[in-house]
């Protein structure tokens, strides 16, 4: 694959459900290591987005490639983080952490070593042999972040995986992210309904419109990291962000 060849290519997406177009010819490219925010209005249809480029769901037209090849789940690492987090209760911490690397038939000895990396990234290794209803709701959607990671995806998917947290906690486990994106160098989308949120996070924001959905806008984050809410430039760009959304 060439260097300048997009990691994700999203071509013609399309959604109907019967008569009613949900996506409508969406078209985007992700780099190699990218994180890319995807914002719109309530109801636009963000998870059902991300469910078609999961292959939880099918397009009705258009195409999903991975390094120039059709995304398939059975070739492709996808993973997936949803709204919800989704731990096994009768697995410990590193169980659950380790569960996709199974699945993929990682030899045991890797999946612990990769495992204990992340848990230590992120600030599980101290509760690893516990249970999931042991820890707090923090820890629990760590757990669910680090095993997304842990299977080195092509392409990581999160469903507004900090919307249920307070404020506290979601700019705490957003350095988290960050932190494990730049380490482990993932490709990821980010859906959030938090405009703030978006920006934090992001290299670049997709701006969806109302539907029948496709892309309003496309805009760079280009801000330094650590980033700082103060930023004149991060509010002017929060503005922004605020202003498409409200207006489509």
């Amino acid at each position: 694959m060439s260097e300048s060849t997009p990691k994700i290519q999203v071509r013609n997406l399309t959604k109907r459900f019967g008569t009613l177009t949900v996506l409508d010819g969406i078209n985007f490219s992700v780099a190699k290591g990218e994180l890319v925010a995807i914002v719109g209005p309530t109801g636009c249809g963000k998870t059902t987005f991300l469910n078609m480029l999961s292959r939880l769901m099918p397009a009705t037209e258009g195409n999903i490639l991975i390094d120039g090849q059709e995304a398939n789940p059975k070739t492709h690492n996808i993973s997936y983080v949803f709204q919800e987090p989704t731990c096994l209760p009768w697995r410990t911490v590193r169980e659950n952490v380790a569960y996709g690397m199974e699945i993929k038939g990682v030899p045991r000895a890797e999946r612990m070593k990769r495992s204990d990396a992340i848990m230590e990234l992120v600030g599980l290794s101290s509760c690893a042999d516990l249970y999931p209803n042991q820890v707090s709701a923090s820890m629990v959607q760590r757990i669910a972040v680090s095993r997304a990671f842990a299977v080195q995806p092509d392409l990581l998917l999160m469903d507004e995986p900090y919307g249920q947290l307070d404020v506290k906690l979601r700019y705490y486990l957003e350095d988290e992210l960050v932190n494990l994106w730049r380490t482990l160098k993932s490709t990821i989308l980010f859906v959030t309904h938090n405009i703030e949120e978006a920006v934090y996070v992001a290299d670049r924001i997709l701006v969806l419109s109302n539907k029948p959905t496709t892309i309003k806008a496309e805009l760079r984050v280009d801000l330094e990291r650590p980033r700082k809410l103060t930023d004149p430039r991060f509010v002017d760009l929060r503005k922004e962000v605020t202003e498409l959304i409200r207006w489509w």
